[in-house]
């Protein structure tokens, strides 16, 4: 996945997109084959992401699932938003300022106090897609990162992405959302049945 672009994995269910999205964030070893990060990437332990700590993932590769709650931690939308950055010990200064951006960019500030698994499917969806993108990594990989998404949360979501592409971000998505596939452009990887 060349840095800084897009690549959407496409394909019918069942193809093993999902999987190849795990396997390419580092939480599942591959089942054929290699992968290796770039160059610039490079953990502690080589250029396998599943060999490297969480610490070493959190800084390099972040992970949207398919299934939102599979990813919360906290009691409350604020502290989930800054799981992350507390993790890489960030001061509370620039933890606060990332986390109401981010609130506020995906209309979650009144939620901020709210328990993640209280909230709708798509409130659920851009909480999960804005505690990876609070920790800044180097390639972002979401899994339908605008399934269950009204008009709003789809435009946040989608501008969100393009920012981090051009920003330097690679952004590798699964999606069946032929608007998203059209929105982020780069490149495209079809999944046979």
């Amino acid at each position: 996945m060349p840095d800084g672009t897009a690549t959407v994995i496409v394909g019918p269910n069942g193809a093993g997109k999902s999987t190849l999205a795990l396997t390419l964030a580092g939480l599942l070893d591959a089942l054929h084959g290699t992968v290796e990060a770039a160059e610039g990437l490079r953990g502690r332990r080589g250029l396998d992401p599943i060999r490297w700590t969480s610490r070493e993932l959190l800084t390099r590769i972040g992970m949207v699932f398919q299934d939102p709650e599979h990813q919360f931690l906290t009691q409350t939308v604020r502290d989930e938003l800054a799981v992350g950055p507390r993790a890489l010990g960030w001061d509370k200064e620039r933890i606060d300022a990332v986390v109401d951006a981010l609130l506020e960019r995906l209309g979650l500030t009144a939620l901020a106090a709210a328990n993640p698994f209280t909230l709708s499917g798509g409130q659920k969806r851009r909480l999960s897609v804005a505690t990876v993108l609070a920790a800044a990594p180097a390639v972002i990989v979401l899994d339908e990162p605008t399934f269950g998404q009204d008009r709003r949360g789809w435009i946040g979501i989608v501008s969100l992405l393009q920012e981090e592409i051009a920003r330097g971000t690679t952004v590798v998505a699964v999606t069946h959302d032929a608007d998203v596939i059209r929105h982020l452009g780069g490149h495209r990887i079809e999944l046979a049945a």
